[in-house]
């Protein structure tokens, strides 16, 4: 653990406490001669826990089994917390009112609560995980319960989608992973259908913080004919209606985990800004229960703000809402914002029509353009029809202001602040 010390905090007036003789490192450098030497804010050494020690501040609670985890990093034997689903429910975890939900047996191993959030903090330092798997050599995980996120009165059907993954295979917030659906061409021997591609709606420990599961957010799709305005069978999507009516226990292949573009800042002063639209709230479910739900040094150290910008034609429709008001409870003041644009509800400022996610970028567009100037990351995520809308929209903002929208866009990618994902 490396930290950088923040202004609010004086490292050398804290008493140092020796949990471990490979973790602690004598803090002997002074703050205030530093400063004054101007060698700016101290940095605490390396493998010092004196600016925060997981092990007593953070959910580890003194168990002293931090100190195996980073010996042995993903190597580290993590059989005995195999989670079942009584210790830690779907109807707790998929974080939504839940009249109907399915789930497998749970795995005969037990675990108790300690051992639960111990798995919270051992996948600190994985990077950026390579794919576990590829397309063409998948792997098996299994399907442990799903439910449907929308009201009964809102367009379509999008299903939180519980998977157990492989033991081994891991990934981090902003990653995607393939499912393939089942059928082989008998001609050919190989696969009938091609992957498709999923936004990780889960932190690296996944929903039931075991570090071996992985959510995702899919929108069954559908054709409607326009005569019957029924479903087309004929025409419907075939991995996400098998995803949506896979039952629990029911094998499924994955590959991956795939993907560098919306990865959270490493930085963790900069202030992050979300726009999506329906599913493509996955990725930032899982920044949002990283920074404000979980409690690990992500957290602990995170003090930008996050602005979530979220598209929906209902109020039915809104995704993870209970979710997002326990973050924005656990969040310091002013430090999350959320505004929805509910399209059939909503009227917006710019030309009396619906509001959708680009009019509320315009509707705040000198706070918008501020944050990015000031360095602000922002990440656009959902159907690819969203963009044109929204580049047209940023476009007139900074022909108003008297900027050139191509050179601030430029700018804005050659800095890392602007990540698409559409599909």
């Amino acid at each position: 653990f490396a930290f950088v010390v923040k202004p609010r905090v004086v490292a050398s007036t804290r008493t140092p406490t020796r949990t471990s003789s490979k973790l602690f490192v004598a803090n002997d450098f002074d703050a205030d001669a530093d400063l004054a030497a101007g060698g700016g804010l101290p940095v605490v050494p390396s493998g010092d826990c004196l600016l925060f020690d997981p092990a007593i501040e953070g959910k580890l609670g003194g168990s002293g089994i931090l100190e195996q985890r980073l010996q042995h990093g993903v190597a580290y034997d993590d059989s005995f917390i195999q989670t079942t689903l009584e210790a830690s429910s779907p109807e707790t975890v998929l974080g939504t009112p839940i009249t109907t939900i399915t789930t497998a047996a749970p795995p005969a191993t037990t675990t108790t609560d300690q051992q639960l959030v111990d798995a919270q903090h051992w996948l600190e330092d994985i990077g950026v995980p390579s794919p576990f798997a590829k397309n063409n050599k998948p792997v098996e995980a299994k399907l442990l319960g799903r439910t449907r996120l929308i009201g009964d009165d809102a367009p379509g059907d999008i299903q939180h989608i519980l998977l157990q993954l492989p033991k081994g295979m891991h990934y981090v917030e902003g990653q995607s992973i393939s499912v393939i659906p089942p059928g082989i061409n008998e001609q050919t021997g190989k696969p009938l259908h091609k992957p498709r591609l999923y936004s990780i709606a889960s932190t690296r420990y996944g929903d039931l913080l075991d570090g071996q599961t992985v959510s995702l957010c899919v929108r069954r799709a559908q054709y409607m004919d326009p005569i019957t305005n029924q479903p087309d069978p004929t025409k419907q999507g075939i991995c996400s209606n098998f995803l949506c009516n896979a039952t629990p226990g029911q094998t499924i292949q994955v590959a991956g985990p795939v993907g560098k573009t919306m990865l959270l800042p490493t930085d963790p002063n900069k202030d992050i800004i979300m726009v999506a639209t329906g599913t493509g709230i996955a990725p930032f479910r899982a920044f949002l229960h990283r920074l404000f739900m979980e409690h690990t040094v992500a957290r602990h150290m995170f003090t930008g703000s996050a602005w979530l910008i979220l598209g929906v034609p209902t109020t039915s429709g809104l995704l993870y809402p209970q979710e997002i008001q326990a973050m924005q409870q656990n969040a310091l003041p002013g430090q999350l914002r959320v505004n929805y644009a509910i399209s059939r509800e909503m009227t917006n400022t710019i030309d009396g029509g619906k509001l959708y996610v680009q009019h509320v970028l315009a509707q705040h567009a000198d706070e918008l353009l501020s944050k990015l100037e000031s360095g602000a990351v922002i990440y656009f995520c959902g159907l690819k029809g969203m963009m044109p809308g929204i580049l047209e929209s940023l476009e007139q903002v900074c022909a108003s202001r008297g900027l050139d929208f191509a050179t601030q866009l430029a700018k804005w990618q050659a800095n890392h602040q602007w990540h698409v994902e559409v599909y």
